[in-house]
């Protein structure tokens, strides 16, 4: 573990009552930062933290938030709130979800990052965006999951250029698989509503998450290796799972050389 942060540090985390999100709300607050945690619901997330119960999508609010803590300089801002792959594809998820995924991957996470970016700056910190190996995979299912993920990685390479003499380093956060409930959307009262929709066809990617899953690397530790990364001088392009490099290289190939895409995500490309 790298040094505490200095008793000042004030850090960001969206998403943070579960998962990758609260995994690094408890790495900081062991560190020594202090923790803005923001979830929709309070009741799991750290006590040690300041903990707001928001939605990203909620733009007053974040906004409103962000306001509070003005003149506050920020050591990292984590855009971690997420919504993961739904049972459903590109031409049999409905309006409704493919809007939700934009709203929560994409929207909420741009949300975040502009929103506090006036903190990022006073304090020269650092601004991570969870998006996923996935935006830089294709594979059959999770359409609106793997769609979303690759536009905000468009959106923060963006970022990256403009960014430039700012004192702020942007990453892109490409994880695998870490063991988290990201798969588990009927905690989600949107949800609710697209079931009567979804296909009831084997879904491969859901398949290969939920054997994946068992194994997976469990999130605190990834937490630890994240924050680790960030002190030592983490890339832009953060692919911290070396099993997912050959699936990136093997897609990439497939796009120069004009073959179909290739979606073998399961095995070495």
């Amino acid at each position: 573990m790298s040094s505490p942060f200095p008793s000042s540090s004030l850090a960001v985390v969206t998403g943070a009552g579960s998962g990758i999100g609260l995994a690094l709300t408890q790495a900081l607050l062991a560190r020594g930062c202090e923790v803005v945690a923001i979830d929709r619901d309070t009741a799991t997330m750290d006590p040690r933290a300041q903990r707001v119960a928001l939605d990203v999508r909620d733009s007053a609010g974040m906004a409103e938030l962000a306001q509070r803590f003005a003149g506050r300089p920020a050591s990292h801002v984590f855009a971690n709130a997420g919504i993961g792959g739904m049972p459903a594809d590109v031409l049999t998820s409905t309006d409704q979800a493919w809007q939700w995924a934009w709203d929560v991957n994409v929207l909420g996470a741009l949300r975040t990052l502009r929103l506090w970016w006036p903190h990022l700056r006073a304090g020269r910190g650092k601004a991570v965006a969870t998006l996923s190996a996935a935006a830089l995979q294709s594979f059959p299912g999770a359409g609106p999951y793997r769609a979303t993920k690759a536009a905000l990685l468009s959106a923060l390479e963006g970022l990256h250029y403009e960014s430039t003499n700012s004192g702020v380093s942007v990453h892109a956060l490409c994880p695998g698989m870490v063991r988290t409930d990201i798969g588990n959307l009927q905690r989600y009262d949107e949800f609710d509503a697209l079931k009567p929709h979804l296909s009831t066809q084997p879904n491969p990617f859901a398949a290969h998450v939920a054997q994946a899953m068992k194994t997976a690397e469990p999130a605190a530790a990834f937490a630890e290796r994240v924050l680790d990364g960030l002190a030592a001088g983490a890339p832009f392009y953060w692919l911290t799972h070396p099993e997912t490099r050959g699936w990136v290289e093997g897609r990439h190939r497939a796009i120069m050389d004009g073959r179909k895409p290739f979606s073998d995500f399961g095995a070495p490309a």
